[in-house]
């Protein structure tokens, strides 16, 4: 028995002696743990813009920050992989779209890895921004853009690539004696957007919004060519319904439901050959006042003949396309100017200030005798119905009668509590303020300079006013209100100023080219 308990005790000690020489041979690594994080601030999205480099630097955290070099790093764009650097720098010359970003740092002593991933969004590079259409001085046609950016680092600034068109299509021209440009684009974003251009000579020809290649003519979005005797004016852009003023002052429709459920949505369908039948047969459309957000449901222009205002129906399957029922019954014009019959009164300009789902609010300026008033007003379209309510009616005397004309040049910023004016060389702005239910009027100059204005665009928030002048030149002034309250607002808040070593041309016309439909929704920037 004695013998017999030795002889346990030295096997026991064999096995554990065993057992202990058996785990320091087994290769156990410290695990270094490693935080992994690419994400931008604020956002889900890296923006990327096609052609151009980004460069992303990722957030690490490592568990021993000492010893840091024993790592490998994988960058892959879906299942592509596109660097082995820490900080990725990458071009990107494929498609226009989303694409998962990872990130996968790999401990080489351990094995084990960590990893990160966020979107990259990949955009056209003259997405979102201001564009001009100018005409040079042999008459041919060009495209300049500004883009809108947004570093962490810096404030909003634009970056500029004039005679755009010419420099990418220097072979290709566009063709002479530009007048009219509209953007157009599909609800789902599928399509992204496209740009008309109207010009006297070389055809009316929309471009790809991302990369401005030519895509069609217009004359052939007609069955047999246009009308006889028409050329094309203006083209208002609705949801599913196009309309195209032609310089005979009717209209000419085109039907394209069901727009959101196409991969691209444009040129679908053609337009009618024969003009709209309005409910007054006299009519003539010489103005028209776009409304960019498309589920609005609603689009305006001016009845030059009736002085009135029409509306057409353009977001419902059971009302589009129908002339919209604008119902006014103000008689008291003392008050409010009825947007059926402007009476004694004449509009000098209008425009689309806000707009919401169903509804879009309108500022006008109009003239009686020697006066100049402003008016305001919401229009709300119901969805199945032509029936257009208005609200929020208001009506008070420009206190700038003295200073503006009819050949005056308006903007007016999203909030509406600002609006700018150019009466011949000088900038104004008039801050409405409403104190207990009465308008007060603050008018100031901003700067003279040395040629007429000729144009003045906000941006898409307003915070950002392009001035164009005569002879092609042209700024953009920031008009925050710190930089209105500063001693010197023009010296404070001019942020860019056009190049005189280079030809911009006569500047027929300035939009801002929001890219898709989401961006033209809001007051938002896309990132």
């Amino acid at each position: 028995m004695k013998i017999a308990t030795i002889f346990l005790g030295i096997l026991f000690l064999w096995l554990l002696n065993g057992c202990y020489e058996d785990k320091g041979n087994y290769n156990y690594a410290d695990v270094r743990e490693v935080k992994v994080d690419i994400k931008p601030e604020n956002s889900y999205t890296i923006f990327a813009y096609l052609g151009e480099e980004v460069e992303v630097v990722p957030k690490l955290t490592f568990e021993f920050p000492s010893d840091t070099l024993d790592y490998e790093y994988t960058w892959k764009l879906d299942t592509a992989t596109i660097s082995h650097d820490r900080v990725l720098k990458y071009t990107h010359q494929g498609t226009c779209k989303s694409f998962s970003l990872y990130l996968y740092v790999t401990d080489t002593r351990s094995g084990q890895v960590y990893f990160h991933s966020t979107a990259l969004q990949v955009d056209s590079p003259y997405k979102y921004g201001y564009l001009l259409l100018t005409e040079k001085r042999d008459g041919s046609t060009d495209l300049h853009y500004l883009r809108l950016e947004k570093p962490d680092d810096k404030p909003y600034y634009y970056t500029p690539f004039l005679n755009l068109y010419s420099s990418l299509f220097p072979n290709d021209p566009l063709g002479k004696r530009p007048y009219f440009i509209a953007e157009n684009y599909t609800i789902d974003n599928r399509g992204g957007d496209e740009l008309l251009i109207f010009q006297q000579e070389g055809g009316c020809i929309s471009l790809e919004g991302r990369l401005f290649n030519k895509v069609i003519s217009l004359d052939e979005e007609f069955y047999g060519g246009y009308p006889a005797g028409v050329m094309p004016k203006y083209m208002v852009f609705g949801n599913v319904v196009d309309l195209m003023v032609g310089n005979d002052g009717n209209v000419y429709t085109r039907y394209i439901y069901p727009q959101s459920t196409q991969g691209n949505g444009f040129h679908l369908t053609r337009f009618l050959n024969l003009p709209f039948d309005f409910d007054k047969k006299n009519t003539y459309i010489d103005q028209v006042f776009q409304v960019p957000y498309f589920w609005s449901g609603l689009q305006l222009m001016h009845d030059k003949t009736n002085k009135r205002f029409v509306a057409f129906a353009t977001n419902s399957e059971a009302t589009a396309g129908r002339q919209g029922v604008i119902d006014d019954n103000s008689s008291d014009y003392e008050k409010f100017i009825n947007l059926n019959n402007f009476g004694e009164f004449s509009l000098v300009w209008a425009t689309c200030e806000t707009t919401s789902y169903g509804s879009a609010t309108f500022r006008c300026v109009f003239k009686k005798d020697s006066e100049y008033y402003v008016q305001k007003f919401t229009l709300i379209k119901n969805y199945n119905s032509t029936t257009i309510q208005v609200s929020n009616q208001s009506k008070w005397k420009f206190d700038a009668s003295d200073i503006v004309s009819d050949q005056t040049v308006y903007a007016v910023l999203r909030n509406g509590n600002f609006m700018y004016f150019a009466e011949g060389k000088s900038l104004y702005y008039c801050e409405f303020r409403n104190e207990g239910g009465n308008i007060r009027q603050i008018v100031k100059k901003v700067h003279d300079f040395d040629y007429n204005i000729t144009h003045l665009m906000p941006d898409y928030n307003g915070d950002r006013l392009l001035i164009a002048l005569e002879g092609g030149k042209f700024y953009i002034f920031y008009t925050v209100n710190e930089v209105l309250g500063s001693e010197d607002p023009w010296a404070t808040g001019k942020m860019y100023e056009s190049p005189d070593d280079i030809e911009i041309g006569e500047i027929k016309q300035v939009i801002f080219k929001y890219g898709n439909f989401s961006n033209a929704m809001g007051s938002a920037a896309p990132w």
